[in-house]
């Protein structure tokens, strides 16, 4: 076999001389033309196989770059048209969802309409009053016979509680009266039972402070007489139809009902002092007014033109308007 004469320049690392050598065999040594240095010489073989082993790792490199980019390319060609079939078919297939419930809804609305159009076709105007007119008259009846179910206003219930006091055996009928007219009078009255040949009189004093605002000693809300005694009458008449209603069933003869209020009353020796004094008083008797019997829906006014007044003291009083 022939030997490699091509040869390459090396510069030595002693003397930088540039020497000119040829490849040698394996395990032979060249040396610097001047200073005799031994120089490193890469035999060609190995230097081919080198170059070629890079050459090919390039090659494979750029193939991969390549092949990287036709698939990126691909997919960004491509992606849109997906993309796009994809919520196309879910637009459509909610379209088909929403319309389908749209139609299940309708048609449910439909039936039902029809079933309250045939429910209304079906009542008979006629049938339906006279049950109406039953049931009230049932509710009046059970209203009258002071049924507890219908006692829902506070006065409702002490009618109740009055009711029951006025058929309790086991009471007498001072008792009996004193109990009920506590229900039905105001919080703090003076109240007494008395009893002559005429029968039992029921004798009620309250305070007008504890059923009215603005009343408080001598102070009244009131700036006139006639504006007070309205109201003192009207309270008179609210506690009288109560007591009335129940104590009639036990044989009470006259109910006395007076309301109270601190005045300032002045003596001849011009002292003044404070005194809780009747304004009014009434007395109503039962043959007075026979339509009261068992009759819960009386108004509370009703009373009023069967009173027979007994004290009347607002003549004597004057009413002072403090101006600030």
């Amino acid at each position: 076999m022939s030997e490699n004469t091509e040869a390459c320049i090396v510069r030595c690392p002693s003397c930088g001389q540039r020497n000119r050598i040829k490849n040698k065999p394996r395990g032979s040594i060249a040396v610097c033309g001047k200073c005799a240095t031994p120089l490193e010489v890469t035999p060609i073989n190995s230097g081919s196989t080198d170059n070629r082993s890079t050459s090919a790792l390039r090659v494979l490199l750029n193939t991969l770059l390549i092949a990287t980019l036709v698939i990126i390319g691909f997919g960004i060609a491509v992606t849109p048209r997906f993309i796009k079939k994809d919520f196309s078919e879910l637009y459509l297939e909610e379209t088909d969802k929403t319309e389908a419930m749209k139609v299940k809804k309708e048609e449910a609305l439909e039936k039902r309409k029809t079933a309250l159009e045939n429910e209304l076709a079906a009542i008979d105007a006629g049938e339906l009053r006279r049950k109406a007119e039953e049931w009230y008259r049932q509710e009046l009846e059970g209203r009258k016979s002071y049924d507890k179910r219908f006692a829902i206003s506070p006065r409702e219930k002490a009618q109740l509680r009055m009711l029951n006091l006025a058929s309790d055996s086991t009471k007498s009928f001072h008792d009996a009266i004193r109990a009920i007219a506590r229900e039905a009078s105001p919080q703090g009255s003076d109240i007494s039972v008395g009893e002559s040949s005429q029968g039992i009189s029921l004798h009620i004093d309250f305070d007008m402070s504890t059923m009215t605002s603005g009343e408080y000693g001598t102070q009244t809300k009131h700036h006139t007489k006639d504006s007070l005694s309205k109201e003192v009458i009207s309270l008179i008449s609210r506690v009288t139809n109560d007591i009335f209603q129940f104590c009639r069933a036990i044989d009470i003869h006259s109910i006395h009902v007076g309301c109270r209020h601190h005045v300032q009353i002045t003596y001849p020796d011009g002292t003044t002092q404070d005194e809780n004094t009747i304004l009014y008083k009434i007395r109503i008797l039962k043959d007075s007014i026979p339509d009261l019997t068992s009759n819960p829906f009386l108004d509370v006014y009703s009373t009023t033109k069967y009173f027979v007044v007994e004290e009347d003291n607002f003549a004597g009083i004057e009413i002072h308007i403090t101006r600030i």
